[in-house]
């Protein structure tokens, strides 16, 4: 699945630290612009979601229609759940409720498999699982989300580019490199330094 340059540059003017754009500390993205992204380009915005915006498009995308379980498996575990298992309805403080609702509903929908589509790949290799635990049953994770959702990683062009251009930059470089040392292999060889 690739996010076309169109929709990046969409997802990244509307979405991607619009906060930082903007003087206005009450404004928030356009819900009918978000509304013409598919499930696709909801995983390359999660992906690419800058967190100190808040969480209110993080949200549109969990209550998404088009939320790939993926993707929903990747806002979890960049939340940083463990975070908040200290935390239940009743002991959660004003400043961790918004990511503690958020990380609940995420919970839910999975355990009622809310999620129909199952298409994107996250795996939480690089959150440390085993050491998640929590004294409340509200925290207790369905399989899925610990062991994350094997599937395919949407891909935008300009990441295919760089990937390209970092390839072909790596060949030059050890090519560069091959020459070097056979000129010094040659020039040891001669006697000449």
């Amino acid at each position: 699945m690739i996010v076309t340059p169109s929709k990046e540059k969409l997802i990244i003017e509307n979405f991607i630290e619009y906060s930082f754009d903007n003087d206005n500390y009450e404004f928030t993205p356009d819900f009918e612009i978000f509304k013409k992204l598919n499930s696709t380009d909801q995983y390359f915005l999660a992906e690419n979601y800058n967190w100190d915006d808040g969480i209110e498009v993080l949200n549109w995308i969990i209550n998404s229609p088009k939320c790939d379980k993926g993707t929903a498996t990747l806002i979890f575990w960049r939340a940083e759940p463990r975070d908040y298992t200290e935390f239940n309805a009743e002991n959660v403080g004003e400043s961790e409720k918004e990511v503690f609702d958020l990380l609940q509903n995420i919970i839910s929908k999975i355990k009622s498999r809310v999620f129909k589509k199952s298409r994107f790949e996250f795996i939480p290799s690089e959150y440390d699982v085993a050491q998640y635990k929590s004294n409340f049953d509200i925290w207790n994770l369905p399989n899925e989300l610990k062991t994350g959702n094997k599937g395919i990683l949407p891909i935008s062009l300009s990441k295919i580019k760089s990937i390209i251009w970092n390839y072909q930059r790596n060949r030059r470089l050890k090519k560069r490199e091959n020459r070097k040392t056979k000129r010094k292999k040659t020039s040891h060889n001669t006697g000449y330094n």
